[in-house]
């Protein structure tokens, strides 16, 4: 997170969704932090959300029509190249089917030895202006990962 957009968020001047800064007065500092300090947090946590944006691609193959993933690739290279330990990594933003395939290479080409990943698709069912409703009454919940012992027990501690 930048430093200005941490600001922005914090203030809430920037997101506009109906009930949003109720929600975040009620947890904020509880279990809900703010940090520019990624490195910290990703070496702290034991599941990491990637959830970016994966905005329309704009040059090359596809313009205008294919999702962009440059911010959900460096994520991923961000992960893997500051983890020191095993992570489930939950891919959250927009993105095309079999972009936790790419995920997957990229953190196992850029990985620390020793470290392994487990890599969930949790796709999020959102609206602009009703993301808070989305998401505290969603229609539908995916969560989908290899179908393996580990990939299960990962599905399992998401759920």
């Amino acid at each position: 997170v930048e430093k200005r957009s941490l600001h922005r968020f914090v203030c809430l001047r920037t997101i506009l969704q109906p009930g949003l800064d109720e929600i975040v007065r009620k947890i904020r500092n509880r279990n809900l932090f703010f940090s520019t300090d990624t490195e910290k947090a990703i070496q702290e946590a034991d599941l990491i959300f990637i959830s970016v944006n994966t905005p329309t691609k704009s040059f090359g193959f596809g313009t205008g029509r294919a999702a962009d993933l440059r911010f959900v690739e460096e994520a991923a290279r961000q992960i893997a190249h500051i983890s020191t330990s095993n992570k489930i990594v939950v891919e959250k933003s927009t993105v095309p089917v079999k972009a936790c395939e790419s995920i997957k290479t990229i953190l196992k080409t850029n990985k620390q030895r020793g470290v392994s990943y487990q890599v969930l698709s949790n796709p999020e069912f959102l609206a602009e202006g009703s993301a808070i409703h989305d998401l505290l009454a969603p229609d539908r919940v995916l969560i989908g990962g290899d179908e393996t012992i580990e990939g299960s027990l990962a599905i399992k501690k998401l759920s």
